[in-house]
């Protein structure tokens, strides 16, 4: 099951197209995770979703490396939030775990939950983490976050002051966004191919 150092090998393995060949120079480790002391530049990686969608992500992961029947799924979903869960587990060609407080779009969801994410890790990078010329924050939404979402993201970000960070890397599982806070927040978008994808995991899985 994908744990905190699984997201930081995954977010080094992706960042190598922005980083070409200085990207041999990042090392793993804390506050931020990653660090390039010869470029200077040092990178945090963190998840934007709730504290409920991480659980979430949990309960799938475990049933489907556990390949555990519905019925076994539905317990399990009920020991995991003690009989408070407020989603549904059934079978389409899969297996889905769905929160019907969410609509079928739920995008701004996202973005407002990586804006509370992010305020939280200013406030660290400005009193704990290690700071660098360049200090950068990777966020997985774990959404596929479209352009639009970005612009209100990016909106968010100018209108709340958040430039503690220079850049912001928010991962959309195919695709990744670059926000440059030192350029008014403009963004570009980078698309990943699913050879590269497989290769990311691959790479965050090795020990």
């Amino acid at each position: 099951m994908p744990n905190k150092r699984f997201y930081e090998k995954y977010a080094n393995a992706s960042l190598k197209f922005f980083y070409g060949e200085n990207h041999e120079n990042f090392v793993l480790s804390e506050s931020p995770d990653l660090q390039n002391e010869k470029d200077n530049i040092g990178v945090e990686v963190t998840r934007g979703i709730s504290e409920y969608e991480g659980r979430l992500s949990r309960l799938a992961n475990e049933c489907m490396e556990q390949n555990l029947p519905l019925d076994k799924r539905v317990t399990r979903a009920n020991k995991m939030f003690r009989k408070n869960f407020l989603g549904m587990v059934h079978e389409n060609l899969g297996f889905v775990i769905a929160d019907p407080e969410n609509g079928h779009d739920c995008g701004e969801l996202h973005v407002r939950q990586i804006i509370e994410k992010i305020k939280i890790k200013t406030d660290k990078l400005q009193n704990l983490y290690k700071q660098f010329e360049w200090n950068c924050l990777y966020v997985f939404a774990e959404y596929p976050l479209k352009s639009k979402h970005i612009l209100v993201l990016a909106d968010l970000l100018n209108a709340e002051q958040l430039n503690k960070y220079d850049i912001y890397f928010i991962n959309a599982l195919d695709r990744l966004y670059i926000i440059n806070a030192r350029k008014d927040f403009k963004f570009q978008k980078h698309s990943f191919s699913a050879t590269e994808l497989g290769e990311f995991t691959e790479e965050a899985y090795k020990d």
